[in-house]
């Protein structure tokens, strides 16, 4: 690294700046694939001047820098490929903004879900969660990041759901849109602007740009809200009746999983893991919970309005059981063997976490996230299913997530892959696995639009013309090539 550390330590600070290698190594990988590489420092910053300075320092001796929030990727997005700064954000926990007249919030990159969620929750209100994302992770970079919200079957709840945004380009100068590119405040007399100029920078995993303040619309907490189960023995079958249910545009929040996933998530014998990989904890818990489980439940979430509640939820439920009746499918407000599973599910509308207890059964996932045709997802379970049994990988240890999205429109799929970290041997098998699945799910119309690690080649070589262009976009925008390089195309 050609900045000396006395040169960072002027701008943040001498205790700010870390190079011992015990801190190196922490930042070195995840829980992931992707190849460990230590950086060179780690750099903490608490604000946007201070991120403005280092990164002018990086352009001068052409130093990697590597945005960090809360390091709650797991997907290797911060594995500082070519060495450099680690840029970590994760002090920068302003919630600078509720403006409870235009419905937003700001904040700074460190701010977590289960921090936000609990300030909104004390003033009545909540924003939009992704199932399954740790508490602990900065909501700013997770919406950056695409996470899909449990609300996204409703293209306005679940899809978009950032406004202004503030960001440190790659030479170090501020860029605002919206209301701030203006020079005023979010919030004018008009409301937030939602200017989709921000979208060059979602998913781009910092390399185009540093983002330090978002403005995200957050929702008035329902006075009144119900929560169904709906069972199925085959996946075609639920599918199905999910976009008969959609097409009704029945409930807000609405998710599907398998047996492995539901038994993880009500499991009493696992916590929420602070850290991954996780510990691998034996559940006969667990094994009890997936005997007793159908091997998919459908749960939806309706939710009442600000004024008469109670009205909205009635003629959604009078709705929902006229397309179970005319499907002969059985709606229940419980599931076999399991206690209180409503108020569990409802909490976990607003707080979703507890499917993280999956990571104790061997102690890291490796998932497949993709976006597909909703009616193609039966197909692509199989592809997976044929490809583990192929590779001797147990059916019966493959979890599956999916959520429509705009009203059926699309969906929204995680398949797992457990596997043992410490075991080399597991671990490979695993990764090659991961991998051939990986292709094969794409050569099936699986769309990968999270390209992390190994995605990103297979991605970016099915749309070269795509690929140049954002080199060319690269090029302009970060010339000196300190943002981030090695992720995406940039390689």
């Amino acid at each position: 690294m050609a900045i000396q550390m006395k040169q960072l330590e002027k701008i943040v600070g001498k205790g700010s700046v870390l190079n011992d290698d015990t801190t190196l190594n922490r930042y070195a990988g995840d829980q992931s694939f992707v190849e460990r590489r230590c950086p060179d420092a780690v750099v903490f910053v608490e604000t946007v001047e201070q991120i403005q300075e280092v990164v002018k320092l990086a352009n001068q001796s052409k130093t990697p820098v590597v945005p960090y929030s809360s390091g709650m990727n797991l997907h290797g997005a911060t594995v500082p490929d070519q060495g450099g700064i680690i840029l970590n954000m994760s002090q920068m926990k302003k919630i600078i903004d509720i403006n409870e007249e235009n419905l937003y919030v700001i904040v700074e990159p460190g701010v977590t879900y289960s921090e936000l969620q609990d300030a909104l929750n004390k003033k009545g209100y909540r924003i939009m969660v992704p199932f399954g994302v740790p508490p602990n992770r900065s909501v700013l970079t997770s919406y950056l990041e695409r996470d899909l919200c449990l609300a996204a079957p409703s293209f306005e709840d679940g899809n978009a759901l950032i406004m202004d945004t503030e960001m440190v380009l790659p030479t170090g100068e501020i860029f605002r849109t919206g209301n701030w590119a203006t020079g005023g405040e979010p919030g004018s007399p008009t409301g937030p602007i939602r200017c989709i100029v921000f979208r060059l920078w979602t998913g781009s995993q910092g390399t185009l740009g540093i983002l330090t303040k978002m403005n995200m619309h957050m929702y008035i907490m329902p006075s009144q809200r119900k929560f169904f189960f709906i069972p199925f023995n085959d996946l075609d079958k639920a599918v199905e009746s999910l976009a008969r249910i959609q097409r009704r545009e029945i409930g807000l929040e609405c998710l599907l999983l398998n047996s492995f996933n539901m038994a993880a998530l009500f499991s009493r014998d696992w916590d929420i893991p602070g850290a991954f990989p996780a510990e691998q904890v034996a559940s006969a818990d667990f094994e009890a919970i997936r005997k007793e489980l159908p091997p998919w439940g459908l749960g939806m979430c309706l939710n009442g309005l600000p004024r008469h509640p109670e009205e909205k939820i009635a003629y959604e439920i009078e709705a929902l059981k006229g397309v179970c009746d005319a499907l002969n499918i059985e709606l229940c407000e419980s599931l076999p063997g399991i206690s209180a599973a409503e108020s569990i599910m409802l909490e976990e509308m607003l707080r979703p976490w507890r499917i993280l207890k999956k990571f104790h059964y061997r102690g890291s996932v490796h998932d497949l996230s993709f976006k597909a045709p909703l009616d193609s997802i039966p197909v692509l379970e199989q592809t997976l299913r044929d490809m583990a049994q192929a590779h001797g990988y147990p059916l019966s240890d493959i979890g599956v997530y999916l959520t429509p999205w705009e009203r059926g429109r699309g969906a929204y799929c995680e398949f797992d892959l457990h596997c043992n970290h410490t075991d080399a041997a597991d671990a490979a098998k695993v990764k090659k696995l991961w991998l051939e699945a990986s292709a094969a799910l794409m050569n099936r119309g699986a769309y990968f639009d999270q390209p992390y690690g190994a995605w990103a080649e297979m991605v970016y070589n099915r749309a070269a013309n795509y690929a140049s262009k954002l080199r060319q976009i690269k090029q302009e925008m970060d010339p000196n090539n300190i943002l981030n390089p090695g992720k995406l195309c940039f390689s």
